[in-house]
């Protein structure tokens, strides 16, 4: 099959053999994954391990079944989950499954999806319904991880809340944040194309941070925050979400920042704060997401800026580098 491996300093088209269903797995044909930033920065910064096979964010056919998953049938279309976890270790009992170190990763740990085939365990599949186009179980995996960010914030209906960057992840937020009934969103991004999309999909306020602070816009307007979510991974940007937080307010770190932050212990102490880190979903999050791309509630496609070939990908990856208006980016093996 062909696959994107990483080799150092990128990644290149090479051709593997094809995957083989474990007992208990089955072999998916991708049909789209999301090209995701944390795998533009991984390939960018080196941290990829020569060979791997990245990709996490996938849905396609099932083409091969394992001798024990025999309730999956070849041609049935299926979103997968790229994490696993044992279900009993410390970490899998705190839903934190990608911590778990018994069962690999996919696209991880493991070979993913910027490839024509991956095996995946039978427990890591969510089945879609024969009409669907799998495409749409592509969206479930950013979607989870605005799901949990956003259950962990806790919002209060009706309160106003911020979202401080508008990536593929800060716009899934700001669309979890409409289905919980938030007040005003105000959404915070540099990128034009991405400010435009955040207005698209549910925020009512955009902000250029470098034309206007989130600080000064909300206290030009009387605003405090119930709940803020850091997205960008911009120096500082943690500290300024927790600047505006209204008393007993939560502050969700979900970006993963390459330099320390600096926060004001005695504020957080004295306005009752909370600040928690949201990386990643468990099975609940991924399967919450299937059912709201599936009953329309959520439009993932509306975040799709391009679809790639599978050659096209190295040179995607480092486009996204800068991705400018791009906001999300599907391959089509």
């Amino acid at each position: 099959m062909r696959a994107v491996v990483c080799v150092p300093g990128g990644t290149e088209l090479a051709e593997l053999p094809d995957p083989v269903p474990a007992p208990d797995g089955v072999v998916v044909a991708v049909d789209a994954c999301g090209l995701c930033g944390s795998d533009v920065h991984m390939v960018e910064h080196g941290r990829a391990v020569p060979g791997q096979v990245l990709g996490h964010e996938f849905a396609g056919r099932i083409v091969a079944v394992g001798r024990d998953a025999g309730r999956w049938r070849i041609g049935q279309p299926v979103a997968v989950n790229p994490l696993g976890g044992c279900g009993s270790c410390q970490p899998c009992r705190r839903q934190l499954p990608f911590r778990c170190q018994a069962l690999p990763n996919l696209g991880l740990t493991a070979p993913g999806a910027y490839a024509e085939y991956v095996a995946v365990p039978q427990a890591q599949l969510v089945a879609l319904p024969a009409e669907v186009e799998p495409e749409v179980g592509a969206h479930a995996e950013p979607l989870a991880v605005a799901l949990r960010a956003v259950r962990l914030g806790r919002p209060v209906p009706g309160e106003p809340a911020l979202v401080y960057g508008v990536g593929s992840i800060g716009l899934n937020v700001i669309m979890a944040l409409r289905l919980a009934g938030a007040g005003t969103i105000v959404a915070v991004g540099r990128s034009a194309g991405r400010r435009a999309a955040a207005e698209a999909l549910g925020a009512d306020v955009v902000l250029d941070s470098r034309v206007t602070p989130p600080a000064e816009y909300a206290a030009e307007h009387g605003l405090a925050f119930g709940t803020a979510y850091e997205c960008s991974a911009a120096v500082g940007a943690l500290a300024e979400t927790v600047a505006v937080l209204a008393p007993g307010g939560v502050a969700v770190q979900v970006a993963l920042n390459s330099a320390p932050e600096s926060l004001d212990a005695r504020g957080l102490v004295g306005r009752g704060l909370t600040v928690v880190g949201s990386c990643a979903f468990d099975a609940d999050d991924y399967a919450q997401a299937v059912g709201h791309l599936l009953a329309g509630r959520i439009d993932g496609a509306a975040l799709v800026s391009e679809r790639v070939a599978l050659a096209e990908v190295p040179e995607t990856l480092v486009r996204l580098r800068r991705p400018g208006d791009l906001v999300r980016v599907l391959v089509r093996p």
